[in-house]
């Protein structure tokens, strides 16, 4: 995801991206010749104190965001940081008040909140067309081969630190993954409402028997479900699956109203289901918003001087819906 950040801060007009971090040294000056940035560090905490530097983005394992997050905030830095913001609600809160402290801003990379899909989707339900949210149903699932390899090849060399996505205690897993953006999008397009409570089940079904042959091993969720209440009576049903004997990949948040419906499938057109006439129809609509980034959100944040889209209380909220998915399979 590193990589990402970087290709789409190097596509804005209003930002420049001057020093890059990373502990492998070859990699490091593989994406330093590639994007052509001027600084590599190997350490962050001498990174952070480089002259020029206004915000940093924080692309690592779920385990490093807290601490990293501190450290450049307490530098006085805007922070980016990767989904989900944090392993718990606790440390959420704690990266918040960070920010609240040193007056910098805060932001969650949950890029799907700029699909050009869902934004048209928060646009439509703000204006009253879909009536009282009631019910959010959301997953996220993948076929068996969709598991986390903990190795990848580089153009440097095979890497062997990804098996982090197999490890509970460093943040992995299929809910934290999957899960953080589906639960992000279907509580932006409600609004938000407060958390009454939750439950669910989190499984680690597949994730031995895939890593046992690799002299590694894994003890994280590969599919976790979940089933949420807010104060305002509404209720979000959640799915996340790393791996599934399904035949393809399905990103699916189905919205429920008092006066309609709404249908976000990936990849393809939403519909819309509503009652004309006393006919109930199926509409596919003509999306007219323009595809963002979460960088390019972050960066006109920092510089209009507002709060970003994805607020460190969104990012609270949505873990706090994990919190509680994973401690009813504790």
């Amino acid at each position: 995801m590193g990589q990402a950040h970087v290709e789409n801060y190097k596509k804005l007009g209003n930002a420049e991206l001057v020093a890059i971090c990373d502990k492998d040294a070859g990699w490091l000056e593989h994406c330093k010749a590639k994007w052509e940035v001027p600084n590599g560090f190997s350490d962050f905490n001498e990174m952070i104190k480089m002259p020029g530097l206004d915000a940093v983005s924080i692309a690592l394992p779920t385990f490093l965001h807290l601490p990293m997050a501190l450290t450049a905030l307490k530098n006085g830095k805007h922070v980016l940081v990767e989904k989900p913001m944090a392993m718990n609600a606790a440390e959420g809160e704690a990266m918040a008040s960070a920010a609240k402290a040193a007056g910098k801003n805060l932001m969650v990379s949950l890029n799907q909140r700029f699909d050009p899909d869902v934004q048209f989707l928060k646009r439509y339900i703000d204006q009253g067309n879909l009536g009282e949210i009631y019910f959010v149903r959301t997953l996220w699932r993948r076929p068996l081969g969709g598991l986390p390899s903990p190795t990848i090849d580089r153009p440097t060399g095979t890497y062997t630190g990804r098996n982090w996505f197999n490890e509970a205690s460093k943040g992995g897993g299929a809910l934290r993954d999957l899960g953080a953006h589906v639960i992000d999008v279907a509580m932006w397009l409600m609004g938000f409402p407060e958390l009454l409570d939750a439950t669910g089940r989190a499984y680690t079904m597949f994730l031995p028997e895939y890593l046992a042959g690799k002299s590694l091993s894994g003890d994280a969720d590969d599919h976790s479900v979940g089933f949420a209440r807010f104060k305002n009576g509404a209720s979000l049903q959640i799915e996340a699956s790393f791996g599934q004997h399904i035949d393809h990949d399905e990103l699916i948040t189905e919205v429920f109203g008092s006066k309609g419906g709404a249908l976000r499938w990936s990849g393809r057109p939403p519909k819309l289901y509503g009652q004309t006439g006393g006919a109930y129809s199926t509409t596919e609509p003509r999306l007219q918003e323009k595809r963002t980034t979460a960088q390019e959100e972050f960066v006109n944040s920092v510089q209009e001087g507002r709060p970003p889209l994805v607020t460190p209380e969104h990012g609270i909220a949505v873990t706090r819906v994990m919190d509680a998915i994973f401690a009813g399979s504790s």
